[in-house]
């Protein structure tokens, strides 16, 4: 009897009971897992997009100066964007882990390769007058906004662009940053 109340005890230590049975354990990690394949918000599509945009168009736009002051003084309190917004060698060592957007499971260390790709400083001239943020996602195309885009002290394009001479006319070809995901990089 004394080994036996021995084994038990020993058993219990490695395997402590759980509080909730194994059906409910199964189903919180198949709502996890069922989340994360399938998310409860969802991202507009491009049509979406371009209505909203569209639906804009006829409304004129102002700068709404209390806004722009807020979220400065927010990001100059949570982070040093001057210096932090853009992957530098200065502030990107070798060796250090940079997780995807939007996906916690993967991440990419910077080796050599990726290394070399980086600036030494940041390449942001402050302040900036005019900049132009360009994204890859078509919705310039036949829009014919190149050469007012290039007209921007700063153009900032992103996830690694096609520049060429096809897309000029709506896209432009100035560019002084151009920004990539760790993903993108690693394709590419």
């Amino acid at each position: 009897r004394r080994c036996g109340a021995r084994r038990r005890r020993r058993m219990a230590w490695k395997w402590p009971r759980t509080r909730l049975p194994v059906g409910a354990s199964a189903l919180g990690v198949f709502v996890l897992c069922w989340l994360y394949v399938f998310p409860a918000y969802r991202l507009p599509d491009e049509k979406e997009i371009v209505q909203g945009v569209l639906l804009q168009q006829g409304r004129a736009w102002r700068r709404n100066r209390t806004a722009v002051t807020l979220f400065r003084k927010l990001l100059e309190e949570c982070c040093d964007p001057g210096q932090l917004f853009a992957m530098t060698k200065l502030n990107s060592p070798m060796g250090k882990n940079l997780w995807f957007d939007g996906e916690f499971l993967y991440s990419f260390t910077i080796d050599n390769a990726t290394y070399s790709l980086f600036p030494q400083a940041t390449p942001f001239q402050l302040p900036l007058k005019k900049c132009s943020v360009v994204g890859n996602g078509g919705i310039l195309k036949k829009s014919g906004c190149g050469k007012q885009i290039d007209q921007a002290d700063f153009v900032m394009r992103c996830n690694l662009p096609p520049l060429s001479s096809e897309y000029s006319k709506d896209v432009g070809l100035k560019t002084q940053l151009v920004t990539a995901n760790p993903s993108i990089i690693q394709k590419r």
